[in-house]
């Protein structure tokens, strides 16, 4: 009984951890809040601006090495490496501010501290990721990620309250009444205390293997349909269940490393439709600002900096929740399935930013789908992942994966400010108008649609894949 409670009390610490590692990791998308303030400072144009936004996110998105880390040195270890990454980014920036007449002109310079504040936390959000995956059962998959990605679109809420809030001094476009510098110092100080945190308190609790689980799980419910007594094996006729018994037959997924996975077609269907949906809705999300100022309306841009994460957390609680109920109910349905939503969501969208980017209801509902496309899609992902290729690498197999958002991120950020500049007046770093977005969104509404066929394919996929093992295992059961 002891050891059944130090058991839970470790996985709850543990959790804990896992939940302030991920609120960490997602700092560096309260980026929007000091956009302007960056971009006056250091008297960047919007490409210059797009580098560090891009850099930033594209070290959030670099999640590979450290699944690689994590595989083989485990939690402790690539906790340390968050908190000397991360902290040493944030000092940097810091110093950035202190110095900007130097880092005026060295934007690649910027560039590189903004990759090292996202690129630390990656550290700590893989292994508070698989620990917790691992120390609760199964069922609980999609509730345990979707509480880690809500505290992760949580943390740019936070951030943005807090610098409005203490660091802001006057109107929020005048970047010298505010204290960036002050905010950067705050932001290693709190790194460096989660990443301790998360050092001595993330670890996996010893317990049944994934597999064993799923074995448990399977053996408990035909014990529950077959007793030893043989007269309950007859049903009445007045009974709800099906005379004829249908296949139940589950596939447990097979353990496979990064190796193993770039091999298959399901991991090119998965990092397509994460390159294209992630790329579009992270874009959008870090120059929510811009398109706000652009529209030239009178709202103070940052209160659209909250509206995201608080509906992304939204769309990452209900995402992992409904995921846990529907592969319950019907635990034959195509896993990949719950991808449609994202992809439908985000097509709608970019509909509503093509035709509705100067108003702010049209705005507002854009944005708000967009959060909640974006919340849900890294939440299905992961579920997706760990599904398809097995708990036992997820690490380094999600670092894959999500290495096509970072790509998508790229390309998608050079689009917008592209669109941004060509329709700007020469000489000038601002834009106005509907039409300094407007052919952006034309572009994402004409890609989203790919994502939802790529979707329907990987649904076909996994679906004919299912089919197969149910008939290989026909013939030995009626042996």
């Amino acid at each position: 009984m002891n050891s059944s409670k130090s058991q839970q009390f470790r996985k709850h610490f543990s959790l804990g951890a896992g939940i302030l590692g991920w609120f960490l990791g997602g700092f560096v998308f309260g980026f929007n809040v000091y956009a302007t303030s960056l971009k006056e400072t250091f008297n960047y144009t919007q490409t210059e601006l797009e580098f560090i936004a891009s850099s930033g996110d594209w070290g959030e998105c670099l999640e590979f090495p450290a699944g690689i880390i994590f595989d083989h040195f485990g939690p402790r270890v690539t906790s340390t490496i968050s908190l000397i990454v991360t902290t040493m980014g944030f000092l940097l920036m810091w110093m950035a501010t202190v110095f900007r007449i130097f880092f005026s002109s060295k934007n690649w310079i910027v560039c590189v501290f903004y990759f090292l504040t996202g690129f630390g936390p990656t550290f700590l959000v893989i292994p508070s990721m698989v620990v917790n995956c691992k120390n609760f059962d199964k069922k609980h998959l999609g509730k345990v990620l979707g509480l880690l990605n809500a505290t992760f679109g949580l943390s740019p809420a936070v951030i943005t309250v807090l610098y409005e809030g203490l660091f802001v001094q006057g109107h929020f476009e005048d970047a010298e009444n505010q204290k960036l510098g002050e905010f950067m110092m705050m932001l290693a100080v709190l790194s460096a205390c989660i990443s301790i945190f998360g050092v001595v308190m993330l670890k996996t609790v010893p317990e049944e293997s994934y597999d064993e689980i799923e074995q448990s799980g399977e053996a408990d419910r035909k014990n529950d349909k077959c007793d030893n007594n043989p007269m309950e094996i007859h049903k009445n006729i007045n009974d709800r269940t099906a005379l004829v018994p249908e296949k139940t037959t589950k596939q447990i997924p097979q353990d496979m490393n990064c190796w193993q996975i770039i091999k298959t077609p399901q991991f090119y269907y998965v990092f397509l439709i994460c390159l294209i949906i992630g790329g579009i809705c992270i874009s959008i999300v870090n120059n929510l600002t811009i398109t706000v100022e652009c529209a030239q309306l009178d709202v103070n841009p940052i209160r659209f900096t909250l509206i995201i994460p608080i509906f992304a957390s939204i769309g990452r609680i209900f995402g992992g929740v409904i995921s846990d109920y529907i592969f319950q109910k019907w635990p034959l349905i195509p896993k990949s399935s719950i991808l449609l939503f994202c992809c439908i969501l985000t097509c709608i969208s970019q509909i509503v930013f093509i035709f509705f980017n100067g108003s702010l209801i049209g705005l507002i509902c854009a944005s708000v789908m967009v959060a909640l496309a974006y919340g849900a899609l890294f939440v299905h992902l992961l579920i997706i992942t760990i599904n398809l290729f097995g708990l036992k690498y997820c690490g380094q197999n999600c670092g894959l994966i999500f290495l096509s958002n970072g790509i998508g991120l790229v390309i998608f950020q050079k689009l917008f400010a592209l669109n941004y500049e060509t329709i700007s007046p020469p000489g000038s770093n601002s834009c106005f108008g509907n039409l300094c977005t407007q052919w952006f969104f034309v572009l994402t509404s004409s890609l989203s649609p790919c994502a939802v066929l790529l979707n329907f394919c990987l649904m076909k996929n996994e679906r004919d894949q299912q089919l197969q093992y149910e008939e290989s295992q026909t013939p030995s059961n009626q042996e």
